[in-house]
């Protein structure tokens, strides 16, 4: 059975070749910052050994730079979406009486009834969702509605919020 999974030595040459490709754009997605530009290059270097079996072994140099660019670019994007979790020491935690005695506010503070009126129930519906950080889609799902629906809905209710909150003239 062939083993798939290139040589050590393989990977290390294509990141030599394409360091400073990786690096200037790590560095112009990092703003500049070097921290963030370190952690951003070794999420490259990660994506580019893990799809390193999907690149063509009879690539071109400039496919392999374009393969190179793409991997990072996608490194980007999954960092983005798996935000790190802050992580809390133990000692600044909070008890679960805390926990328990933490009364949630579903609406983040923000006083709704005075919207009712002016929006049919089931707009009405859709911006509490709005108000406790649903996403479309997820809204789409517990409304029984399409995503892009939910999307127009959302605009439809922003647009007579707006409409409301202007001065009258």
């Amino acid at each position: 059975m062939a083993d798939t999974q290139p040589s050590h030595e393989q990977y290390r040459d294509l990141i030599e070749r394409h360091k400073a490709l990786i690096e200037r754009l790590c560095m112009s997605r990092a703003l500049g910052d070097y921290h963030r530009c370190a952690e951003l290059r070794q999420e490259c270097y990660i994506s580019i050994w893990r799809h390193q079996p999907s690149l063509r072994p009879d690539a071109t140099a400039q496919q392999e730079a374009v393969w190179v660019y793409w991997q990072c670019r996608s490194a980007f994007s999954r960092r983005r979406l798996l935000q790190r979790a802050n992580l809390v020491s133990l000692d600044q935690a909070p008890t679960a009486a805390e926990i328990a005695a933490a009364e949630p506010d579903p609406y983040g503070g923000l006083d709704l009834e005075p919207f009712a009126d002016m929006l049919t129930p089931h707009e009405f519906r859709a911006l509490a969702l709005m108000a406790e950080g649903y996403s479309p889609g997820e809204m789409a799902s517990i409304l029984g509605i399409k995503p892009r629906s939910a999307i127009q809905l959302r605009h439809r209710i922003i647009t007579k919020l707006r409409k409301y909150q202007q001065p009258k003239k």
